[in-house]
């Protein structure tokens, strides 16, 4: 068994999982950006007291540090891991560019797995005889500092739900957008009648709107 390289897998995952790209990654684990750079590449590895200390900062075990187990999901994100290593090299007027276009590709992917996978079980929330669920749908963007949302929408096809639709973050107000996607599914709202629902939106929460 590669310790490096399960270690260096599950870190590139656990970093994914928080959309946080290297440096932030660093800082909230409390590891120097050379050490942190090398259990990423796979050519170091924690000491032994350390590595339990390393789990309880990622909130897993250090069993689960260890496995380097992948969960199933678009490989390509991984492939953007020795880009984000690259970007503390960058002028500093260049990183939050870079930062931007990166973080816009991994979301690429995550959109693309959305849009392929259709899903057997629909929500615990789904109203009898539904037809559409409306989802939150989350951008993080390191230019910005923080998440913005949009909405996804699913359509009942057979047993399957699958997606139709998404608009593209709109609000920085994660519980106000939960809560539109919560009230079009609840409504059953036609698709075609969302972007009317989230100019209505905009116009009453336009301090937290994305431009």
């Amino acid at each position: 068994m590669d310790i490096k390289k399960h270690i260096s897998a599950t870190l590139k995952r656990e970093m994914e999982k928080r959309g946080l790209n290297f440096m932030e990654f660093s800082t909230e684990l409390g590891i120097p950006r050379t050490t942190l750079q090398g259990y990423l590449k796979g050519t170091s590895s924690p000491q032994a007291d350390s590595l339990e200390e390393l789990a309880d900062k990622l909130g897993i075990s250090p069993a689960e540090l260890v496995s380097g187990k992948e969960p199933p999901g678009n490989a390509g994100i991984s492939c953007l891991e020795p880009v984000l290593m690259e970007l503390p090299a960058l002028h500093p007027r260049a990183l939050p560019i870079a930062q931007d276009a990166v973080s816009l590709l991994q979301y690429a992917f995550r959109l693309s797995d959305d849009l392929s996978a259709p899903e057997k079980t629909a929500s615990a929330e789904e109203p009898a005889g539904a037809v559409y669920q409306y989802f939150l749908h989350e951008l993080r963007a390191p230019l910005h500092r923080s998440p913005a949302y949009g909405i996804l929408v699913k359509e009942r096809v057979g047993e399957d739900w699958v997606t139709i639709a998404v608009v593209a973050p709109f609000s920085r107000d994660k519980d106000a957008v939960t809560q539109l996607a919560n009230r079009c599914t609840e409504l059953q709202l036609s698709p075609e009648h969302l972007l009317d629902a989230i100019q209505d939106f905009l116009s009453q929460h336009a301090l937290t709107a994305v431009f």
